[in-house]
């Protein structure tokens, strides 16, 4: 129920009273105060001075007419002084107003993010509604607002959503308030995920909350997925759909956890180990952005990282150099998808030592096994040109480099396939040889994990298939008829040991 104001307009005239105050009849405290207003209009006579009127029993006295209008105002009355400095739309003014309050000066903000109307005759506020939640639940011991919202790390995002914003036609700065369980907190990210989650209070309150700043940002939910094909002929090397057409298909999930894309081989001293087949990549890792807000420590939560090429793109790589980007300490997560965008917004940039392992892949994809228990086989997503793409990471061993100019560390191996390369078919195509009923190769790795040498991005050196039942371990493999050396650098990070 909105209260009412009286604007003084001289008779004729279509403006206010140059000068005059409005004028309101109560204040915070007052019964019937309500930070929002519906207009009165007060007709005076032509030769009315400006201030001679200062009190809604003044306007009475004198027998003025007075007429209701539909349109309200957000005008909250706060002591002189006070200040909230944004507004929504450059047009607006934050400087406090004045106004007559029974002889006496008050002041009060004025927000116009959006022209409020209402019957002149039976006035109402329009509500719109939106969801919270609280760092504890209402029906516990201090829950609801004395504990306050729940925000990410950064303290300051919480993940309340609006039903609507100024631009909508249904918008109002009175909301009504719904609540929902913390424990949905960090699946609610929209309107559609805080209407699913579990709602442990409807209409709670209505309160005043005028919108007064908005930053586009994306919603990972619900972006565009990238189209992504590790086999086509300009991403794929010993993987290509043209040479198999058994390969998965662009976009379609692919389960690593199948031949030909992982292998059973040995370790330097003979234990059996498996390692992911990730094709061929170059030693020049291609760039991804980490953005970190200013002066803190941890990147910013909810930030999907960003890459600028994806397999086919000339210049990916499954290796990928941390670069370090500095945004704002008001930046809200995701309002930035792309590297094109990074650089229009002038963010400082800063090459890292750190380098990963993360090959980009369909949404779907499984590659199940890890070599270590902590770490995540799910996939992670990230943004590409303003589009989500997926990808696995591999930390079973910290990877560094020269931040000024990184280059992909190597280890060997050394491998046999059942037709030796230079003959018909030979080489990758006719497969590693294996023992019989076995997925065990004699492929025999350089280093493991636990070794400070190890690296999965292996120098491929190829030995006689005559020589298979020999090679054993290291000492064995590095005895044999070696056939090529350095025949090409294959991403295959271990992930498994007998």
């Amino acid at each position: 129920t909105p209260a009412p104001i009286y604007v003084l307009f001289k008779e004729g005239a279509s403006s206010p009273v140059e000068n005059q105050l409005n004028i309101v009849d109560v204040i915070p405290g007052d019964e019937g105060y309500n930070d929002f207003w519906q207009v009165h209009k007060v007709d005076v006579p032509s030769d009315y001075v400006a201030n001679v009127v200062t009190s809604y029993q003044e306007i009475m006295d004198n027998g003025y007419t007075v007429t209701p209008m539909p349109t309200l105002v957000n005008c909250p009355v706060v002591p002189d002084g006070s200040t909230a400095s944004l507004r929504y739309t450059d047009s607006e003014s934050n400087e406090l107003v004045r106004g007559w309050y029974k002889g006496m000066v008050v002041y009060y903000f004025s927000f116009f993010e959006k022209d409020l109307m209402t019957n002149a005759e039976n006035p109402v506020v329009p509500l719109s509604g939106i969801y919270v939640t609280f760092n504890i639940n209402p029906d516990q011991a201090g829950g609801g607002p004395p504990s306050g919202f729940m925000t990410e790390s950064d303290g300051m995002q919480t993940h309340n959503v609006l039903q609507t914003i100024p631009e909508d036609g249904g918008y109002s700065p009175l909301w009504l308030v719904n609540i929902y369980d913390n424990a949905d907190f960090d699946m609610v990210m929209d309107w559609n995920s805080a209407t699913s989650a579990n709602i442990l209070a409807q209409g709670a309150a209505t309160v005043n909350c005028p919108v007064v700043w908005t930053v586009e940002t994306n919603n990972p939910n619900t972006a565009e997925k990238a189209s992504i094909d590790r086999f086509s002929d300009d991403a794929g090397n010993l993987f290509m759909r043209s040479a198999n057409p058994d390969l998965p298909g662009a976009n379609v999930p692919i389960d690593f956890d199948q031949g030909p894309f992982i292998t059973q081989g040995y370790s330097p001293d003979g234990t059996s180990v498996r390692y992911y087949n990730f094709d061929v990549m170059t030693t020049a890792p291609a760039p991804i952005y980490v953005l970190f807000r200013e002066g803190e420590d941890s990147p910013v939560e909810g930030q999907l990282n960003i890459v600028d090429v994806i397999p086919g793109d000339d210049g990916y790589n499954d290796f990928w150099h941390v670069h370090k980007v500095t945004v704002p300490s008001g930046y809200v997560a995701n309002m930035v998808s792309s590297y094109d965008e990074i650089m229009n917004m002038g963010y400082d940039i800063m090459p890292t030592e750190t380098l990963v392992n993360c090959p980009v892949v369909p949404d779907g994809s499984t590659a199940n096994l890890r070599y270590n228990n902590d770490e995540s086989n799910e996939l992670v997503r990230g943004w590409y040109k303003g589009k989500v793409v997926y990808y696995f990471s591999f930390f079973e061993k910290d990877l560094m480099v020269n931040p000024d100019n990184p280059a992909v560390p190597i280890s060997d191996i050394y491998v046999t396939f059942n037709i030796n390369p230079g003959e018909p078919g030979g080489g990758p195509p006719s497969g590693f040889v294996t023992e019989t009923g076995s997925m065990q190769t004699h492929n025999v790795l350089q280093t493991l994990p636990e070794s400070a040498a190890y690296s999965p991005l292996w120098d491929v050196n190829i030995y006689d298939n005559a020589d298979f039942d020999m090679v054993m371990d290291w000492g064995t493999a590095t005895s044999a008829n070696i056939l090529a050396m350095g025949a090409a650098t294959v991403n295959c990070p271990v992930v498994w040991k007998q």
